[in-house]
């Protein structure tokens, strides 16, 4: 009887071992803890995914929890909760790339001047082709006024020369607000970055 009780135990050993075995293999070492719509835990190594959503547990094969996965909120609050969490996301992905551009606030303070003294020196360059483009147009609008009061009729050229001069002014103007725009916007930015980078070093 003792023998016979003794192979009993050994081959439930073996089938357990081997049980565990290929637990191990086909579940990667994890087993499942969730409820099922009787509310009763259950414990198996899928999760069927109808269950997904209202939260599991990822547990070792030795019953240590490895991973808690919260429910998931359905409906306006489960949007406003999945806004808030990108939001923080790229928040800690701006920071890290804050971290990693300078290394106190002078390196910000010098990034900034040398980044708005760049746009400047380009609005100061459109500026003054745009004075140059007045100028010009001025000078053909005088040659067309002169002609006018002879009664003659103003040459091809000339009409062409004052509609494109008129054209390019209106571009530059345009080039001129949208750097003014993004001077604005840079200058922002860094003082942002600047604000940011002092709480983050706290």
């Amino acid at each position: 009887m003792r023998s016979l009780l003794l192979v009993l135990i050994t081959c439930s050993a073996l089938l357990l071992s081997g049980w565990l075995a290929a637990q191990n293999t086909a579940a990667g070492k994890v087993v499942y803890r969730y409820k099922n719509k009787e509310g009763v835990t259950v414990l198996d190594s899928t999760i069927p995914p109808q269950y997904v959503n209202n939260g599991y547990e990822i547990m070792s094969l030795s019953g240590k929890v490895l991973k808690v996965v919260a429910p998931v909120v359905q409906g306006a609050e489960g949007e406003r909760l999945q806004r808030e969490k990108l939001q923080r996301e790229e928040r800690e992905r701006d920071d890290i790339q804050l971290r990693r551009s300078y290394s106190n606030v002078t390196d910000i303070d010098a990034a900034k001047t040398r980044n708005l003294e760049s746009l400047r020196g380009n609005i100061s360059i459109l500026e003054a082709n745009l004075a140059s483009a007045r100028t010009r147009l001025q000078s053909y609008q005088k040659q067309a006024a002169a002609i006018e009061r002879t009664g003659r009729a103003l040459p091809e050229d000339l009409l062409k020369n004052i509609n494109s001069l008129g054209q390019e002014e209106k571009d530059i103007q345009l080039q001129i607000q949208q750097r003014e725009e993004e001077y604005k916007a840079v200058a922002k930015k860094f003082e942002e970055d600047r604000k940011r980078f002092v709480e983050i070093s706290k």
